[in-house]
């Protein structure tokens, strides 16, 4: 602990008996360092009810995204989307043919061909996507911009055939502009999870994809694996157990 001379303040080295600026006898006059004074902590999160919040998430991303529990939840969707799509795929061969067994209206032979086909195209699209999801890499970005307008399904001869689109763009850190694309009648989870000035990462082999940088500010967290809303206070998903990415 440093000293200071009582008369004038001057810094003394450890050891002397006189002021070397005023002469002062510093024996009985020594004045310590006072101790800096301690910093306050960061202000406290309240609940509307008065208590403080507990395990508020601090601003940064997750390492949990390894998380052994969350890697094993992603390979049991991933078998089990798999084992969904060889169910269905098969099922208009299949319904066709039984319909032409019990009705007159249909040949068996029309009824395979019509089936077959049907079959083969939910087979395209769902090989379509599972490469699709694969081909997608994860990436940073902060979003600049939300906008949603009404779009017209050509396809449909419905005149009210309306339907919404919602449209986040965001900037990722190599400097490119995307924008997420979600309709009316899918699941709008960007659109409703991220706000314009939010940093994120979009993690494409999660049910659930998209990861706020500052998790404090969010008025919930959203389980990577079933796409519960959590209170941004827990730990682990109260739906399926597994660890959010905090």
């Amino acid at each position: 602990m440093a000293n200071f001379c009582s008369n004038c303040g001057t810094a003394l080295n450890e050891g002397v008996k006189f002021c070397p600026e005023c002469g002062e006898s510093v024996q009985q006059n020594i004045t310590p360092q006072a101790a800096p004074p301690a910093q306050p902590d960061a202000a406290p999160s309240y609940a509307g009810s008065g208590a403080v919040r507990q395990g508020i998430p601090s601003t940064g991303f997750s390492n949990r995204v390894n998380d052994p529990k969350i890697l094993a939840a992603v390979k049991k969707n991933r078998r089990a989307a798999g084992i969904f799509s060889l169910i269905l795929v098969p099922l208009p061969l299949i319904g066709f043919v039984i319909y032409s067994i019990f009705s007159d209206k249909m040949e068996t032979a029309q009824a395979a061909k019509y089936g077959g086909f049907i079959s083969v195209v939910f087979l395209v699209f769902t090989l379509y996507g599972i490469i699709k999801q694969r081909a997608s890499n994860a990436y940073e970005a902060t979003v600049i911009d939300k906008k949603s307008h009404r779009a017209y399904r050509h396809n449909s001869s419905d005149d009210n055939s309306y339907y919404t689109e919602y449209i986040t763009v965001v900037r990722t850190l190599s400097g490119k502009k995307k924008k997420i694309v979600e309709r009316e009648g899918s699941q709008i989870w960007a659109w409703n999870y991220l706000n314009v000035g939010d940093r994120f990462r979009y993690h494409p082999q999660f049910n659930f994809p998209y990861e706020l940088y500052d998790k404090s500010r969010a008025p919930y967290i959203v389980c990577v694996s079933c796409a519960t809303k959590n209170p941004i206070e827990a730990d682990c998903c109260q739906k399926c157990g597994l660890p959010l990415l905090k």
